[in-house]
């Protein structure tokens, strides 16, 4: 009998061929047919004898990755599939049918049918129940997220047939798939007569576009001031970045450079005639503004151009560029660092443990997104901005005003909440009795919801989820949640745009940034 490690010898063995030998195979698939068939030997060993089922793919994809990431944390393996996906997001359009939806309870409910989109011309409505797609129900358990894209999704100009649930009458709709764009800017708004709110949710092809329409629309509202809100923006395409730090910074400002080993040093500065040089600027920062998104913020603080507000963000320096494979997979690969204007890389620290990195519980556990003195600066790293203020490399870009991480009112409850999602499905089913209870959100963020409403709600959770516990609340618990059912009507009424005017006196960083402003 055979003891557990010498159980797991076969799949150790074949992780460390492919490490050793998989990315030259990928690379150069003609160079060593030797190494080629010993890797797929080992696999189909693997396949016929090893004492549970294996998925072979997810061995070499997870292989590959390991030992990327041996190098460093942002280098990694894509499958073909992944990467189409992700050239979609990037190019900023997709073939689909427009429409947000939501799996609520295993059915798939449509949160918004985008106007002028091919699902609202043919006739899908906010607030329909997708029952079926192409005449198959599709409904229950096994219907997930990605299930549910890949049949609305496919090349423009095929079609797909949807039976949508009305008001207790079935309707089946035939939907002619159009190019949908992915909007990178979800909001822009004016909070007073002078200010404007604008939030970049990632930077894709058409996002320093978009920038440009949305600004436009702010300047004609008489916008005097900006806050300009990047907090979870992951990042994305790096030219949309400069070409929008561009617009704020006189020309000559320096805004990126990067450094490679195989090309020299190569500088981006900002040209002439930036659209909102004179705006007053606060920038909204977090934990999770990365990558793009920090290059812009580092450009801003390190040319002294706006004051950044809220908590010290990811820390991202490394440039990917990526390597089409013969079977349109990629080796997405780090090929230079980039530094911000003061000549400060902001890049982590890496010791190759990648979950280590990934997790980052340092800054979780030290409490730094919660108190400013937590924050670790490496004092060996001191740069200059432009006005000789010191900033400081080594680990994201650190804000000028810190603001702690709300957690007032959270709760288990509140978490039980989350998890199951009762939020958008208290809010769906309200809807379906009215849309029309408010017409605007400003109306929505002024309204009072009553203990009344609040007992509404936790009865249908009980009842619908079996959750208990609200109880024994405190006051700022159910304040809390009575915001966030505020958010959920906002978001499935108004999209971003209504949340963001919902909750903006709610929003501490918001907040932060218009007694700056002011």
């Amino acid at each position: 009998m055979y003891d557990n490690k010498r159980f797991l010898l076969p799949i150790i063995a074949s992780i460390l061929v492919v490490m050793g030998f998989g990315l030259g195979y990928i690379l150069h698939p003609d160079v060593d047919s030797k190494r080629a068939s010993k890797f797929e030997e080992i696999l189909e060993a693997l396949d016929n004898n090893y004492v549970d089922s294996i998925d072979k793919n997810r061995i070499f994809d997870n292989a590959i990755n390991d030992m990327l990431h041996k190098l460093d944390p942002h280098s990694r393996y894509i499958s073909a599939a992944a990467l189409k996906e992700e050239q979609e997001s990037m190019k900023g359009s997709f073939g689909g049918i427009g429409v947000r939806f939501q799996l609520i309870k295993d059915t798939v409910c449509v949160i918004k049918a985008i106007p002028n989109a091919p699902a609202f011309f043919a006739g899908v409505r906010s607030g329909d129940q997708f029952i079926a797609i192409n005449g198959k129900p599709f409904t229950g358990h096994k219907v997930n997220t990605e299930k549910v894209m890949s049949l609305l999704r496919g090349e423009v100009g095929t079609d797909v047939e949807v039976t949508v649930l009305r008001n207790g009458v079935k309707k089946r709709i035939k939907i002619h798939r159009g190019e949908i764009p992915i909007e990178t800017i979800s909001t822009a708004f004016m909070i007073d007569r002078t200010t404007g709110f604008l939030r970049i949710d990632q930077f894709s092809v058409p996002t320093h576009q978009e920038f440009i329409d949305a600004a436009d629309k702010l300047l004609s509202q008489g916008m005097k001031k900006l806050v300009l809100d990047l907090r979870g923006n992951p990042g994305g395409v790096m030219d949309a970045a400069i070409r929008i730090a561009d617009e704020f910074l006189p020309k000559g400002d320096v805004i990126v450079s990067t450094k490679s080993k195989n090309q020299d040093a190569k500088v981006e500065r900002a040209e002439t005639g930036g659209k909102l040089e004179k705006i007053e600027l606060a920038v909204l920062i977090d934990e999770n503004t990365a990558s793009a998104a920090e290059i812009l913020a580092g450009a801003l603080q390190d040319n002294d151009r706006g004051v950044l507000i809220g908590r010290r963000t990811y820390g991202k320096g490394l440039v990917q560029q990526d390597q089409i494979l013969k079977d349109g997979s990629s080796v997405r690969m780090t090929v230079s660092r980039y530094y911000m204007p003061s000549g400060r890389s902001i890049q982590r620290s890496y010791f190759g443990d990648y979950k280590a990195y990934m997790l980052d519980e340092a800054r979780y556990l030290k409490g730094e997104l919660f108190s400013k003195d937590s924050i670790f600066l490496d004092k060996s790293k001191v740069y200059k901005t432009k006005k000789g203020r010191r900033v400081f490399g080594g680990g994201g870009v650190v804000p000028d005003v810190f603001v702690a991480l709300d957690t007032s009112g959270s709760s288990f409850y509140l978490t039980e909440l989350n998890l199951n999602q009762a939020f958008s499905a208290y809010v769906f089913n309200s809807l379906q009795i009215n849309r029309m209870k408010w017409k605007t959100a400003s109306e929505l963020g002024s309204y009072t919801f009553t203990s009344a409403d609040l007992k509404v709600f936790t009865d249908f959770v009980k009842s619908t989820y079996k959750i208990n516990g609200n109880e024994v609340l405190s006051s700022s618990a159910q304040a809390r949640i009575i915001q966030q059912l505020k958010i959920e009507f906002a978001r499935q009424l108004w999209d971003e745009s209504g949340v963001y005017q919902v909750n903006a006196a709610g929003d501490n960083e918001l907040q932060s940034a218009l007694r700056k402003l002011n």
